[in-house]
């Protein structure tokens, strides 16, 4: 009722109530996890109660606060032997125990239930009212008018209505979870309801609580929105510390027997089902063999095996006798049945399922109906009652259309036997035993097609066993449709009584493809925290605005751009705007003319807003680009990006010129547990950005994909550092996307920390003048070219790095053997004894070797010690793809520079391995037969879109084929940069490589750029010879993201 009555003070002493109430709360047992061993915090508050002005009593308010560790009631009900002795585990001990598993194994203990005392109205709840059309982004399913308040609930008398009340809404419910999330729309059936004021209703709850038994908080909020309770629904996310289920579901359908029960297993131990299935069949014993013990009954000695050899006796006999007693009992392979109703086949059809599954899937076993299971008398069933063909046939169709899954090749049926015994009450026939003995079968036997759903067509729709198989074990489709036999059910229908918004009508994410599977790298998984940290570093200062080069670009273009998105993210304080020319095309969608640019706010105390800046006043379509754009960004967030809190991305739309926000948009409210909490909360939603940024193709992607080549080229760095103790001297094979210059820049640094050098006593050495310049900007060591080092003395040098040994020759004399007489000198008149080991490291690229017989390297078969690199992919996905082919090529048809051994220890397997693990999506475009205008004409193009949407010149560099082309070449690229420059465009200056520094566009041969990269590149090239065809290595290995090859000429690959 809600009424405050108080307890009467005659009852209760005040302060005695309040000291006890302490004490209870002081004694429960608790286990922290942090430092600080705080209290539970808590206030108790006892108010006073008066009738007609007198005191009547108190009423008692306890507060209590979020605890930072574990509170429990009571011990766990949990038992263990100690000293022979049956011993309760402490609660530490408790806890101890459950916490120390090892990764993918269940619990170490073994305890009775369990239940925290979870609040199940913890979720946000806040009453709206809101009379508008619901313009959520989000899978909106409608379930139509509902009942809810507890004592309403309870007062219903119509209790199919009811329970089909709580079933529409626990299914939409499930199919969200499975979905990316939603919300679900009920239509309150009592106008006067509060939902603050009348709650939900106890067996809603207790749904709620079935199908999240973890906690519905952590999925749930509630809000009521006037005539209508809105339901948030979180997406599915497993549980970290149990078996990763990857879906959801209210029952699972797959039945087993513990001894004489039969348990409709739950998603985790239907779980464990499969995965040992599935093993047996990997392991080529799927099939499943029935016990069959020969040994002779012993009185003394009694086992349950017995029953099911009794159970196979019984089933030999002709005919049985009424009333009988059975020698046997129930047992983990006999189950006694005995019907007294009349409808003796609907009731026989409507169990028989969850028998057959329950033996099926636990070693076999023997149905008999028609034995009373207490007094073991069989009485069968009335002749009258039952026709033994009928039922036999009725028997058969049952068990044959049960859905089924495989895991095996020979794919059987369910093997199963139908017995009718006939029974005689003094030699006449009164009725019949049916036995259904089914045997163990090779996979798994469903009694229907299990209790989970999602949304799939624009409807709330069932799974079929297969497809639930398949998301639980995360089975490809193609795969599972290798593995498993066809279901045979019913059907698994879609349910009319639900609706959708009808303003959404893209395709879901399969949850079974999704589920925290990223399509990115393995690597990436290891980096993500440190890419946040270098791009995205959460700090108390003002909101950032990101990536700077396209905001500059944006604000510079749109005078009073800027003014406007700090108006709007007002009063957010700490965060970031990231921009992008086309969130719905990183997304996944095409990007819309009308849409200048899209700006996501991701900032603390705020729920993540997506900002869309229109050009068009007139365009009628941005409400729906906006929402449909925000809705595909949270579902990626969470299945790319693997971000497991709640989670809504409002769209709001801006208008260009103008600057006014949509003045019909209506507000969307969502609960406050939808708000970044704080900065850990801020961090991993950065970080699941980050996932699904490195999946696009954009600025943001290649801003993180360099910094993410960086981390793994620093990773490769640490593992050969590990070498420099022991191996003072090595030649260092380096495949085509190493990036050895960068490699070799770390080491120097490495050498320095380890050795306590100065960097006046580690030398460089490299042959161009360019690459020396650059070297010079990126390290206090020294750095000279070959030419240098040849003509210098260098008496303070102790350890030497040689770059770029590829491109070396002997003009100006030996130089392996001078770097070789400095970091090992030897003393005059000691015999061989070494004054001291320098370090002699020399980067080589075995593939693009240019002087084979006269570049002063010892010969291939004399380079050693040797450690060759052929998984360092430092370098787009589509790029190094190229690169294999080249070198599968070269293998095929070799090369007379590249040796046998280089050769040979291409492996192309393992660098699709490394491909997959550590490369990101880039561009690799191929264009042939152009003339030279056409090839300028398409980079200054090129270009122009690139500078639109935030790169800059320092990113680009344009590499000839032949020096002597570059003058041809420079001068086409001026005009038609010229036509791009006169609409606004960026202002092109070209640098030869000297000025690689300079932050302008590189225009020289590719030779000249030896040893440096950027993160696009154009390779233009005559027509060229199969001889020659090494040069595509050559532009893709100085390609980060980006690699245009075009060709003057048709040529032929």
């Amino acid at each position: 009722s809600k009424k405050v009555l108080g307890c009467a003070k005659e009852k209760v002493d005040r302060d005695s109530l309040k000291k006890k109430i302490e004490n209870t709360i002081y004694k429960l047992p608790c286990v922290h996890f942090c430092q600080s061993q705080c209290q539970i915090d808590f206030t108790v508050k006892l108010l006073d109660v008066l009738a007609e002005g007198e005191l009547y009593g108190y009423a008692c308010v306890i507060g209590v606060k979020p605890f930072c560790g574990a509170l429990f009631s009571e011990a766990p009900c949990s038992w263990m032997v100690k000293d022979k002795d049956i011993c309760k585990l402490t609660t530490q001990e408790w806890v101890g125990m459950v916490m120390d598993t090892d990764p993918g194994k269940m619990e170490k203990t073994l305890s009775l239930p369990f239940l925290p005392l979870w609040n199940l109205r913890a979720a946000e709840m806040e009453s709206l009212k809101m009379d508008t059309e619901m313009l959520y982004p989000e899978i909106i399913v409608e379930v139509g008018k509902v009942t809810l308040g507890e004592e309403k609930r309870k007062k219903m008398t119509n209790s199919y209505l009811k329970r089909t009340e709580n079933s529409k809404i626990i299914q939409a419910t499930c199919a969200l979870l499975n979905s990316g999330g939603g919300v679900i729309k009920a239509e309150i059936d009592d106008k006067t309801y509060s939902y603050r004021f009348h709650g939900l209703g106890q067996d809603l709850e207790t749904s709620f609580q079935k199908l999240l038994p973890s906690g519905s908080q952590k999925y749930l909020d509630y809000m009521q929105q006037g005539h209508n309770l809105m339901i948030f629904v979180k997406s599915w996310s497993p549980d970290v510390f149990s078996l990763p289920l990857r879906i959801c579901s209210l029952r699972s359908n797959l039945f087993q027997r513990a001894v004489t029960s039969t348990v409709n297993l739950s998603a985790s131990s239907a779980l464990e089902l499969l995965r040992e299935k599935q093993s047996r069949a990997q392991r080529g014993r799927s099939k499943v063999q029935e016990l069959h013990s020969q040994k002779a009954l012993d009185k003394y000695i009694q086992e349950e095996e017995d029953m099911r050899m009794c159970a196979s006796e019984f089933v030999k006999k002709d005919k049985l006798i009424y009333k009988e007693k059975l020698d046997f009992s129930e047992s983990t392979h006999v189950e006694l049945k005995r019907f007294t109703t009349k409808k003796i086949i609907p009731r026989i059809k409507e169990m028989l399922p969850h028998y057959v599954s329950a033996f099926a899937n636990t070693h076999g076993g023997y149905l008999i109906i028609g034995v009373d299971d207490k007094s073991k008398e069989v009485f069968g069933c009335k002749r009258e009652k039952v026709n033994p063909e009928l039922l036999k046939k009725e028997i058969e169709n049952c068990i044959e259309n049960l859905p089924t899954f495989h895991f095996c090749c020979e794919k059987p049926k369910v093997n199963f036997t139908t017995k009718i015994l006939n029974v005689y009450q003094k030699d006449v026939l009164y009725g019949h035993v049916c036995v259904v003995h089914v045997e163990p079968f090779c996979c798994v036997v469903f009694t229907e097609a299990p209790d989970s759903w999602v949304i799939r067509d624009n409807s709330v729709t069932r799974l079929t066993a297969e497809q639930w198989v398949a998301m639980m074990l995360d089975i490809q489709s193609g795969k599972a449709d290798k593995t498993s036999l066809s279901s045979q059910q019913g059907g698994a229908p879609s349910l009319p009584s639900f609706g959708l918004a009808a303003d959404y009508s893209l395709h879901l994410i399969s949850p079974a493809s999704s589920t925290r599977r990223s399509p990115s790298p393995i690597k990436v998984l290891e980096f993500k925290g440190a890419l946040q940290q270098r791009l995205f570093p959460v700090t108390q200062e003002e909101i950032q605005f990101k990536p700077e080069s396209l905001c500059k670009k944006l604000f510079s273009d749109h005078k009073g751009l800027e003014k406007l998105m700090k108006t709007q993210i007002y009063p957010c304080s700490q965060g970031f705007v990231i921009f992008s020319k086309s969130w719905a095309s990183d997304v996944g969608f095409r990007k819309e003319q009308n849409v200048l640019c899209d700006a996501l706010l991701i900032a603390v105390n705020s729920p993540l807003v997506l900002y869309t800046i229109l050009t068009d006043p007139t365009w009628i379509g941005g409400l729906v680009y906006a929402r449909n754009t925000a809705r595909q960004l949270k579902q990626k967030l969470g299945t790319v990006g693997g971000y497991t809190g709640k989670l809504c991305v409002i769209p709001r739309l801006i208008y260009l010129p103008s600057t006014r926000c949509r003045p019909r948009e209506i507000p969307m409210h969502y609960p406050r547990t939808y708000r970044l909490a704080n900065e850990d909360e801020m961090e991993n939603l950065l970080q699941a950005l980050i996932m699904v940024s490195l999946c696009s193709r954009s600025l943001l992607s290649d801003q993180l994909g360099c910094e993410y080549f960086n981390l793994l080229v620093a990773e490769q760095c640490e593992l050969l550092s590990e070498s420099l103790q022991e191996t003072r001297e090595l030649f260092l094979h380096c495949f085509p996307g190493t990036r050895k210059t960068a490699l070799a820049i770390k080491i120097m640094e490495k050498i320095k920390d380890l050795f306590h050098c100065k960097p006046k006593e580690i030398l460089y050495v490299c042959e161009s003048d360019a690459l020396k310049d650059f070297v010079i900007q990126q390290t206090t060591c020294q750095a000279v070219t070959r030419k240098t080092f040849m003509q210098g003395e260098f008496s303070k040098i102790k350890h030497i790095v040689m770059d770029e040994t590829e491109n070396f020759c002997s003009k100006y004399g030996d130089w392996y053997m001078k770097a070789r007489s400095i970091t090992h000198p030897k003393v005059r008149g000691a015999g061989n004894e070494n004054l001291h080991q320098g370090i002699l490291w020399l980067f080589l690229d075995p593939f693009q070797v240019r002087h084979a017989d006269i570049n002063g390297l010892p010969p291939p078969s004399a380079q050693f010690p040797r450690k060759t690199i052929t998984n360092g992919i430092h370098c787009a996905l589509d790029i190094a793809m190229l690169m294999k082919e080249e070198m599968k090529r070269i293998k095929e048809n070799p090369h007379p520079n590249v040796s046998p051994d280089t050769l040979a220890s291409f492996r192309e397997a393992a660098y699709e391995e490394a491909m997959c693990a550590q490369a990101l999506p880039g561009v690799c475009e191929t264009e042939t037969n152009l003339t030279t205008e056409e090839i300028a004409k398409h980079v200054a193009e090129r270009c122009h879109n690139l500078f639109q949407c935030g790169y800059l010149p320092k990113d680009i560099a344009i590499l000839c084929r032949r020096g002597e082309d570059r003058g041809r070449y420079e001068l086409a690229l001026l005009r038609a940069m010229e036509l791009f420059e006169t609409h606004g465009g960026v202002k092109v200056v070209f640098s030869q490589v000297s000025g690689v520094l300079d932050g302008h566009i590189i225009l020289d041969s590719i030779q000249q750029f030896s040893g440096l990269e950027r993160n696009i590149v154009f390779g233009l090239s005559p027509e060229y010879a199969l001889s020659e065809e090494v040069h595509k290595l050559c532009f893709a290995s100085r390609a980060i993201k980006h690699l245009y090859l075009l060709y003057e000429k048709r040529a032929t690959f």
